[in-house]
């Protein structure tokens, strides 16, 4: 662990601030806030019970935020920090399922994203779609279709991509367009 990370990890004004923060960010379920609080307890190493809790937060807050996007029909703005947060949360918990194995699960939240991410995300929700929808394994589709020298550090979401996963998209457009109908359906009720 880095030094100054060790020094924060006893620093006691450092970690009762840290704690009202969590509290606080809690308390007015603001999913930036709790994030920020995440970020911060996973580079400490600190309780995996309150970084659970942390995370089902984030979780209920970016679903229940989600529900209600839905239910007016409107896209994530990423000139929102909250949308982008949001998106972020619902990617992140789409990974986790698929890395489970949960590929059912997997394939409805990366719908459900390809719907209502911003165009300049598309082909990120895209391909993991595809992919889930055949069943195959997160590793394969970070190792073979995720362009590993080309991932922004910064970014919250895989979006740099191979030839082959340029391949794979062309080679299974009428599977991701099936897959893209099952969204249409549900618009439509």
């Amino acid at each position: 662990m880095d030094a100054n990370l060790t020094r924060l990890k006893t620093d006691k004004e450092f970690l009762e601030n840290l704690e009202k923060e969590r509290q606080k960010a809690l308390k007015e379920h603001d999913i930036v806030k709790l994030y920020d609080v995440l970020d911060t307890m996973l580079a400490l190493d600190m309780e995996d019970e309150k970084i659970d809790e942390l995370y089902q937060e984030i979780l209920r807050t970016a679903f229940d935020d989600l529900a209600q996007m839905l239910s007016v029909g409107e896209r994530f703005d990423f000139t929102k920090e909250h949308d982008v947060y949001n998106a972020r949360a619902i990617y992140e918990h789409a990974l986790e399922r698929w890395d489970s194995k949960d590929y059912k699960g997997a394939n409805e939240l990366f719908l459900v994203l390809s719907y209502i991410m911003p165009d300049k995300y598309q082909k990120a929700m895209l391909l993991p779609l595809g992919l889930t929808a055949q069943k195959e394994s997160l590793d394969r589709f970070i190792t073979e279709f995720v362009d590993q020298a080309r991932v922004d550090e910064e970014s919250f979401f895989f979006d740099a991509f191979t030839k082959n996963a340029e391949e794979f998209l062309a080679r299974h457009s009428d599977l991701i367009e099936e897959e893209l109908k099952k969204i249409e359906k549900l618009a439509q009720r």
